[in-house]
């Protein structure tokens, strides 16, 4: 299934339509923002009802359930994500699968203030961490794919979007962007994408050749 919006992702994790990549970013979301987790909760009821009802044919007509979603559950804002005191970087459904918490994660560097840990097991999906220090920047690019970003510390500014702690971006293959760390926290994402990237940028392009 694609999908190009967070909403879409997450109506589509609660009907068991996402990618494994996908899925750890769905679950991780879900158990920083409680806001997401009432999102998905209804969403899976929509679901359910509409199995049950007689006059289902035993399947989920995703743009039906989108539109109720829409009218009863709008989405928080993106400054709007839940922090509790006391939380750890990384959900525990993260730390489950990265083997650990940040400070755990075995980091190599890719670019000056960036450092990456990519996930073995995800098949052709790249799912990754990424830690970049305040200032930096990923180069700017489109996707071959669908790349979705959740960040779980710090601030990333994507365009005219600050994406905090608890926010989704789902970027497609229209989008040309170059993602900046803002603000004086390190920030950790967890990264999904099921393409590879192109390099646009004047100095980026040479990236395309590694």
């Amino acid at each position: 299934m694609t999908v190009s919006t967070q909403a879409e992702l997450l109506a589509a994790y609660a009907v068991g339509e996402t990618s494994p990549g996908l899925s750890l970013l769905c679950a991780s979301q879900i158990s920083i923002d409680p806001g997401v987790a009432a999102f998905v909760s209804l969403a899976e009821e929509i679901a359910g009802a509409a199995l049950r009802s007689e006059a289902s044919d035993a399947s989920m007509d995703f743009d039906a359930m989108m539109a109720r979603l829409d009218d009863d559950a709008p989405l928080a804002g993106p400054d709007a994500a839940a922090t509790v005191a006391g939380d750890p970087v990384f959900p525990q459904v993260l730390q489950s699968a990265a083997g650990g918490g940040a400070e755990d994660v075995p980091w190599r560097f890719r670019l000056p203030g960036l450092s990456e840990h990519v996930f073995p097991e995800f098949g052709d999906e790249k799912v990754s961490l990424l830690r970049g220090k305040p200032g930096s920047r990923v180069p700017q690019h489109t996707h071959r794919g669908v790349e979705a970003t959740l960040v779980l510390q710090g601030a990333l500014k994507d365009g005219e979007r600050v994406l905090r702690r608890g926010d989704v971006s789902v970027c497609g293959t229209e989008h040309d962007h170059h993602p900046e760390v803002v603000g004086e926290e390190i920030c950790y994402c967890l990264i999904v994408v099921d393409g590879k990237l192109h390099f646009t940028g004047r100095f980026g392009r040479a990236l395309n050749l590694f």
